[in-house]
């Protein structure tokens, strides 16, 4: 009965969200709510534990010695909401500004310039994990640089949007921020193995940029000392760029901004310190150093916070439907029925076909929908046959190679509105260039044995 309880909470779920009935944040919550109260009136519990169960999904739960047994999501969720001001603190005051005019300089009127210029500016501006603030920023420093040439603005679109999807497997990201609570992993455990897989990822987007620059060169006729762009034109995006904002930028603190983001990611990487009390410490450091005033820092995190509130109230959300999943033993139940469903030596393949199922899934689905519904499913069973959480998690994240080519993508509606292109075109384009990099972050995976194959390695 729990297992059929189960299945009933993920489809009631996933039916509200594809039907646009309720908000994630909402259907996250008083989904699971509903169903909790169900299992435990069902089962004899009494009806005031599912609220234990929830405190357990956001914080922890012990047994009954009073031994930690599960922690929640409030890690996550720290590490997310700080990881998000702090970005958006360096935004603010500019680091990134002096790459964006260098690349400019660079590029002049060369077209495979440019599109380089752009993907460099891309990759380097989504680490804040929001891919609105990449569109925004990027299109005011090379949109006019592609409208005076005469460049094919689709490209510009798919460079912007593939360059995002790359840097959107950083642990503070919706993917990985939604799948980390799921199965329990910290940063390192999970952003470690996907590391090789970005960068893989990351070289296949460079020759993206200057494939289309090379194709933009031969359409255009251009030869070097041909362009159409002058010194005056740089001049003005340069300034665009620089006078955007410049009450908050701070240029003679940038080597101080820079040497601390390094410090932040190399330790984050390194797993010296929780990943969460190192973009806490840092947003404060930041903040203090770059703006004196109090009245400034306190309206950078007011300004900051409603990027990172949305996510954060996801996670939120995840923590009480994994909660009830958990403590009621619904997730249990379900995982003992599916797993006596699948042939033994099939087994230790769930997470490759995770990663394959991952492909449709990320595409047609949202990612609530995949990460709180399908994954919660899919782990314990895989977990049976000897796989880890990480391996689950690397599989999971396959499928976000071709996610900025759905239409369930909203900040996309931007981006085709700024470098003014139909989605249509933008997703056909995309998928060129998204199926490739599914092949390559999944076949790297394999390789270094972040995606079980048995076979290849007996």
């Amino acid at each position: 009965m729990l297992a059929l309880l189960g299945y009933g909470m993920i489809i009631t779920f996933m039916v509200l969200l594809l039907t646009k009935k309720m908000s994630p944040f909402a259907a996250l919550i008083l989904v699971p709510v509903v169903f909790g109260l169900a299992a435990a009136f069902i089962s004899g519990t009494p009806l005031l534990e599912v609220f234990d169960w929830i405190f357990g999904g956001l914080y922890y739960s012990l047994d009954g010695d009073g031994k930690l047994i599960g922690k929640g999501v409030a890690p996550t969720i720290t590490l997310l909401l700080f990881a998000i001001l702090y970005f958006s603190v360096m935004l603010d005051v500019g680091l990134f500004d002096p790459l964006a005019t260098k690349m400019i300089k660079w590029a002049k009127g060369d077209p495979m310039k440019i599109c380089v210029a752009t993907g460099v500016i891309s990759l380097i501006v989504s680490l804040d994990g929001d891919g609105t603030t990449t569109v925004l920023i990027v299109t005011t420093a090379v949109l006019t640089l592609f409208k005076k040439m005469r460049m094919n603005q689709l490209y510009l679109a798919v460079i912007i949007g593939f360059c995002n999807s790359v840097m959107n497997l950083v642990p503070w990201s919706g993917p990985m921020a939604r799948a980390m609570p799921v199965l329990n992993l910290t940063p390192k455990e999970f952003f470690v193995p996907v590391i090789p897989g970005m960068i893989g990822a990351t070289f296949l987007a460079l020759y993206m940029c200057y494939y289309y620059g090379k194709k933009e060169r031969a359409r255009l006729g251009y030869e070097k000392g041909s362009g159409i762009i002058h010194d005056s034109d740089l001049e003005h995006i340069i300034k665009e760029i620089n006078e955007k904002d410049a009450y908050l930028k701070r240029p003679k603190l940038i080597w101080f901004n820079f040497l601390l983001t390094a410090a932040i990611m190399t330790m984050l990487i390194m797993d010296i310190i929780n990943g969460g009390i190192l973009f806490v410490l840092g947003t404060a450091i930041a903040l203090l150093v770059n703006y004196r005033q109090l009245n400034l820092q306190s309206s950078r995190l007011i300004a900051n916070g409603g990027e990172a509130l949305g996510p954060v109230s996801l996670v939120y959300g995840a923590g009480i439907i994994m909660g009830v999943l958990n403590g009621s033993g619904m997730s249990a139940a379900i995982a003992q029925q599916m797993a006596g469903m699948i042939p033994e030596n099939m087994g230790a393949y769930i997470p490759f076909f995770l990663a394959l199922i991952s492909l449709p899934g990320l595409f047609f689905l949202p990612n609530d929908a995949f990460y709180f519904g399908i994954l919660p499913v899919l782990a314990p069973i895989a977990y049976q046959y000897g796989a880890t959480p990480t391996e689950i998690g690397v599989a999971s994240m396959m499928g976000q190679a071709i996610r900025f080519a759905s239409p369930l993508v909203a900040f996309l509606y931007v981006l085709v509105d700024r470098t003014e292109v139909s989605f249509g075109d933008y997703s056909k384009e995309y998928l060129k260039w998204g199926l490739p990099s599914f092949v390559i972050q999944t076949v790297i995976a394999i390789l270094i044995g972040a995606i079980p194959l048995p076979f290849l390695f007996n």
